[in-house]
């Protein structure tokens, strides 16, 4: 191996490991961290110093997924084993991840632009769909969409190089 193997490899396991941080910390969140604290009397501080640890590394994963994700896809795309369906495939999983990193940005203006009486017309709409599709939950499903089709593209390079 090539000391450019040597980078790339680096680099897929920064992106695996920056995606493996914010997922896992999610799921973590989901599935241990909110109920216990449903069930704490000290849910809501906890919530909050719990939240604001996480957001920083949050911050670090998403910056480390875009250095590193820009570097992966110029090599692969650059790659005479690169398909047209690895390009889809590969559209797909950035227009979900930046759907998530623009999930994570609005979340943390905390403001609506909505006007008041626009905002209370959807007041009904908006609680049912809230009830499911928190920004959480939200986050979650389509980081677990992510990383389902980056183990997809993953097959598909596989599959390229091998055929």
């Amino acid at each position: 191996m090539d000391l450019t193997d040597w980078f790339m490899v680096v680099m897929r396991w920064l992106h695996v490991l920056a995606a493996t941080a914010w997922i896992g910390g999610s799921i973590f969140f989901f599935a241990v961290l909110r109920p216990a604290l449903r069930a704490s009397s000290d849910g809501s501080l906890l919530n909050r110093l719990a939240g604001q640890e996480f957001r920083q590394l949050v911050d670090v994963a998403i910056w480390v997924l875009l250095v590193s994700g820009a570097i992966i896809s110029v090599d692969r795309l650059t790659s005479s084993h690169s398909t047209p369906t690895y390009g889809v495939v590969l559209a797909l999983k950035i227009a979900f991840s930046i759907w998530m990193f623009g999930l994570v940005w609005f979340r943390r203006r905390g403001s609506s632009t909505m006007p008041p009486e626009e905002a209370a017309r959807n007041l009904g709409l908006a609680r049912r769909i809230s009830s499911v599709l928190t920004p959480t939950n939200l986050i979650l499903a389509l980081g677990l969409l992510v990383l389902l089709l980056a183990e997809l593209l993953g097959q598909l390079f596989e599959q390229s190089i091998a055929g």
